[in-house]
């Protein structure tokens, strides 16, 4: 199933002379890839992570085999802190070598494959600044002709017709 908000955008004027912002466009969520069948937890999650993006107004509908990812590595993160915390990170052998546990590596181990995803998913919030900046969602600094164009088709005679 897929979901949809209003954000605003950056489209096109009519006549090449730049981009116009302002207009609103829908964004659509993927549908999670099937082959995963996801738990209920998990989906919620996919869900959650699919939302953030749509009000942030990042445009994410080809992102849904990295946020299955993000959302398997989460789940699998998740329980791996689970078993730390009931099992302990480490163990000591009889002659006072102290190791750590599989499970605690496992823990390390997806915490920095999360750390390297979620900046890719724009779930970070430098990333989402970034891209903010690169699209221009945040002022149209670089749009030196956007007052120009938005006075022109202000008037009554240009609004378009949709």
């Amino acid at each position: 199933m897929t979901s949809k908000t209003t954000a605003f955008a950056v489209l096109p004027p009519a006549v090449g002379a730049g981009q116009v912002t302002g207009f609103k466009t829908e964004i659509d969520s993927p549908a999670a890839p099937q082959q995963l069948q996801f738990t209920v937890d998990e989906q919620e999650l996919y869900d959650y992570i699919c939302d953030s993006l749509r009000k942030a107004g990042i445009e994410h509908m080809t992102a849904g085999i990295p946020i299955a990812v993000i959302v398997r590595t989460f789940a699998d993160w998740l329980k791996a802190v689970a078993k730390c915390e009931k099992e302990g990170r480490t163990q000591t052998s009889k002659t006072g070598w102290v190791t750590e546990m599989p499970w605690a590596k496992d823990e390390v181990r997806l915490k920095m494959e999360l750390g390297q995803w979620l900046p890719k998913a724009c779930l970070t919030i430098p990333s989402l600044a970034r891209v903010r900046k690169d699209t221009g969602a945040q002022g149209g600094q670089d749009d030196l002709f956007g007052a120009l164009v938005a006075h022109g088709t202000a008037s009554p005679g240009n609004r378009p017709t949709h």
